[in-house]
């Protein structure tokens, strides 16, 4: 009889009669069965996923413990980090399963734990890197999560710095290389892994990795953002002490400036918070006169308090430590900074003195510019059925406590006289083609969901395309360039998963790669808007796309298939497949348990929030490398309107306005209304600000892509796919396509 040593991982032989005995490995000389030293850890020999043989504890700490473990499938060692955040839960001696404490702990356990499948995610994208640990599988099991990594078998460097004390500048600057190595990887898939410091950097033979990607995020280098306050005292830069900063490959440098401090001085620096207050920071070759006046310099302008003075990318630093570029410390720096300022003020008054008069030409042609004559604009304004004129009138013209569009307008162009229909969506689009057919089309109207053909009556917008910063907007000048000149999209729409809370399940089981997770039991199925799987297939790593017909490959037919199937399993006995077979029915399906996943939009969340208001619900972020988006909310102005130049100058203004971050909320934000993300970037950082269940939309911001087709004719397609296969299960998915 053989036995593996939970210590070692090596095998060795039971000497007949001895099957029942306890016995030392002959290799390591670890006791069989000795519990773990913490009650509340799993024990050795424990199973999960009938696959992984857990053994020793090897580390642990306030958010997770980490086993040593055998893989039975690979027959390799690998080490396991399971999510156990002290405080939140515990565990009876012996069992596995995970006991979350009520109260506000249970929500912050859950957010805790999907952050911990974000760092799996994130991690499991370099695994293929000489220099990143290796992310081999992860999975969530007894309430809680794991990630299983390659075993390094080695010492972290704070520990070797234990040992050692100072390291010599030679060895110091090979770990430093080792680590801009991975760092040049993530920040070129746009991720900062924010933690890095000698507890996150490890030593195995003669290599060395960097782990833990708990506080790993994806980098805003242009734009402010909101996060938790989490960090390492002494290699933290001053921005992660804020709850809203930007943060880009100058807060790892700093880290890594930090870090490199310590091991060619044997001191940790000081906190960077106090450094703000009063800096006293000696430079590194005042700690110890056998570094390089140079080294010293790159490493002080690395841990510069001012991101400003800092290296911008990995690669300028790593040039400054290895004296391939001269660099000044911070302090030199600054002096610098005041004496070419000194000389750009007095550039400047010579510039003011001689430029009055040009700067007043400026103005009056601006004046000019934006000068209205008297003219009158009409404008329809769709809105849906559900909702009423007043609704939307009070939405567009404004209310007491907020702004609309027509209100300021008429505020700042008194002389334009608008008159603004409501019209129900039912009717909208028919009303439209008449008005087209007798040439009476308005001066302003929205073109979502209507026949693309009112297109070729439509002016080009060129001129307000050319009055809106493009900086200010997500992806505007993406879609001048592959869009529609003739219209306007002033919205975002993205995909969202909405999963039922409060039944004990564990929904953070969304936060897994794929959508297999969408299948697991105790889930009960899942409802896809038709109208949206475009953008969840996509984005889930299926492809689904319409050119003069619907293509698609076998994961998005296996994605319409499962449909099928868990609608036919969530309808009970009797076989009644047609009660969830629309988005009502599958929304009221959703509130009474019947499904657990409704997959959709932001612009299901209005309608979502009234058929499934007797269920509590959460938002998550659809799992995928690129998140698929569509833009929506596109408006117009007519050929006929624009013949008319002071009507085409008073329309061309009132979209502009309409793109302003005032019009973006009243517009999408306003009141109960929720058709569309505001594409403009002010508008949207105020509202996720208050809808902090949406937060993470802000990582899908900078990660969107888009496909430029038919819409309305994929819609349709996608419909009678549903009505075909979904509803009636009368074909398969290919079936249906060979038609």
């Amino acid at each position: 009889m053989v036995r593996r040593c939970m210590s070692c991982m090596k095998e060795y032989t039971v000497p007949q009669g001895y099957e029942q005995v306890r016995l030392c490995c002959p290799h390591c000389g670890y006791l069989e069965g000795t519990p773990p030293k913490e009650a509340n850890h799993l024990y050795p020999g424990m199973v999960l996923q009938d696959r992984y043989e857990i053994g020793i504890v090897v580390g642990f700490g306030g958010f997770g413990i980490i086993y040593k473990a055998w893989d039975r499938q690979l027959d390799i060692v690998v080490a396991i980090k399971e999510y156990y955040p002290s405080g939140m839960v515990t565990r009876e001696p012996g069992q596995k399963n995970v006991i979350v404490y009520e109260g506000d702990r249970k929500k912050d356990y859950y957010e805790g734990l999907g952050r911990f499948l974000e760092e799996a995610r994130t991690t499991a994208q370099f695994d293929h890197s000489e220099y990143i640990v290796q992310v081999k599988n992860f999975f969530q099991e007894n309430n809680t999560a794991y990630i299983v990594m390659e075993y390094l078998n080695g010492i972290s460097l704070k520990d070797y710095m234990k040992m050692s004390g100072k390291m010599k500048v030679k060895d110091a600057l090979q770990v430093t290389d080792a680590v801009v190595e991975a760092l040049k990887e993530m920040h070129a898939a746009g991720i900062l892994h924010r933690d890095i410091g000698p507890g996150n950097i490890f030593i195995y033979g003669r290599q060395i990795k960097v782990i833990d990607f708990g506080l790993a995020r994806l980098s805003d280098t242009e734009k402010e953002l909101t996060r938790s306050v989490a960090l390492t005292p002494g290699y933290a830069p001053p921005e992660q002490y804020q709850n809203k900063s930007k943060q880009g490959p100058w807060t790892d440098i700093y880290a890594l400036a930090a870090t490199l401090y310590t091991m060619v001085t044997g001191q940790k620096p000081e906190e960077s918070s106090d450094r703000q207050m009063e800096d006293l920071q000696q430079d590194a070759k005042d700690v110890n006169p056998e570094i390089p006046e140079d080294l010293s310099n790159a490493i002080m302008k690395g841990m510069a308090v001012n991101p400003e003075l800092r290296f911008r990318t990995v690669e300028d630093f790593s040039e400054a430590i290895h004296g391939k570029k001269k660099v000044d410390t911070p302090k030199e720096e600054l002096g610098k900074r005041k004496r070419r300022r000194l000389i750009s003020i007095a550039a400047v008054i010579l510039v003011l003195l001689t430029g009055v008069a040009f700067i007043g030409l400026h103005y009056r042609r601006q004046w000019k510019d934006t000068h209205l004559s008297a003219a009158t604009l009409k404008v329809w304004v769709p809105y849906e059925d559900d909702h009423t004129a007043e609704e939307a009138k009070n939405r567009f013209v404004g209310t007491q406590d907020m702004a609309g569009v027509t209100k300021s307008f008429h505020d700042n162009f008194p002389q334009i006289v608008l008159e603004v229909e409501y019209i129900p969506r039912s009717q909208y689009g028919e009303r439209l083609k008449s008005a087209a057919a007798s040439g009476s089309l308005p001066a302003v109207y929205c073109m979502d969901g209507v026949d693309p053909s009112l297109l070729d009556q439509a002016e080009d917008l060129g001129t307000v395309y050319d009055a809106l910063a493009a900086e200010n907007y997500y992806y505007l000048d993406d879609y001048r360039k592959q869009g529609d000149p003739r219209q306007i999209p002033m919205g975002l729409d993205v995909p969202i998963i909405y999963a039922g809370d409060g039944t004990g399940y564990d929904y953070t089981q969304l936060s897994l790669t794929d959508y297999p997770s969408l299948q697991q039991e105790p889930a009960t199925g899942y409802y896809m808007v038709p109208e949206d799987y475009s953008m969840l297939i996509n984005t889930m790593g299926g492809s689904f796309r319409y050119t003069d017909k619907l293509e698609m490959d076998q994961k998005a037919k296996d994605m319409i298939s499962d449909l099928l199937t868990y609608e036919t399993a969530s309808s009970g006995e009797g076989g009644e497949t047609k009660s969830i077979a629309d988005t009502d029915a599958a929304g009221q399906a959703f509130a009474e348990g019947k499904i657990t996943y409704f997959l959709g939009s932001y612009k299901d969340q209005e309608r979502f929030d009234r058929i499934a208001s007797e269920r509590a619900y959460r938002h998550y972020a659809v799992p995928g490398q690129t998140i698929y988006a569509e833009f929506c909310d596109y408006w117009c102005i007519s050929k006929s309107a624009a013949e008319d130049e002071d009507v085409k100058k008073a329309a061309e203004k009132l979209l502009e306005m309409m793109m302003e971050p005032y019009g973006q909320q009243a517009m999408h934000n306003s009141g109960s209304y929720r058709e569309a993300l505001p594409i403009n970037k002010d508008a949207f950082k105020t509202f996720v600000e208050s809808e902090t269940s949406l937060d993470f939309l802000n990582g899908y911001m900078d990660h969107l892509t888009f496909l430029y087709r038919d819409r309305e004719a994929e819609n349709g397609k996608a419909r009678q796919l549903q009505s075909d296969v979904v509803v009636d299960r009368k074909k398969t998915v290919e079936q249906w396509l060979e038609e």
